[in-house]
C-alpha cells in the first residue's frame, strides 16, 4: 500500500497513505536534485484536494542509495545461489533476506 511518512524537527509524525487509490509517480532530475513526486486521486479530485508526497534530494545521495542497494541485491543474488549450490558458503550469506517494503 503506497504511503509516505516524515517526521518533523519536532517529533511530530505526518503521514500520508494513499490507500487503495491509484497513484501517478513522477521523477525529475537536475544537476544538483532529484523530486520524486507522487500524487493519488488525480482522476476524481481537483488539484487542491489530491493527496501527494514530494521529496527533493540532493543527486549525489540519490545517487549513492541507488548504488548500495543495487550492489546489495546482487550480493543477496549470488549469496542465495552460492547458498543452495553449495553448503560450504559462509552462512552468514546463507541468511541474507532482501530488504522488505514498510
Amino acid at each position: 500500500m503506497p504511503h509516505a511518512i516524515i517526521r518533523r524537527k519536532n517529533g511530530r509524525r505526518h503521514e500520508v497513505d494513499f490507500g487503495s487509490a491509484a497513484v501517478r509517480v513522477e521523477i525529475y532530475s537536475s544537476e544538483e536534485t532529484v523530486e520524486i513526486f507522487i500524487e493519488a486521486d488525480f482522476e476524481a479530485l481537483p488539484e487542491e484536494r489530491r493527496r501527494f508526497a514530494l521529496l527533493n534530494i540532493p543527486r549525489h545521495l540519490f545517487s549513492e542509495a541507488t548504488a548500495a542497494t543495487a550492489q546489495g541485491a546482487a550480493k543477496f543474488r549470488r549469496a542465495s545461489s552460492a547458498c543452495s549450490e553449495s553448503s560450504a558458503f559462509p552462512t552468514e550469506f546463507c541468511s541474507l533476506r532482501p530488504r522488505q517494503g514498510r
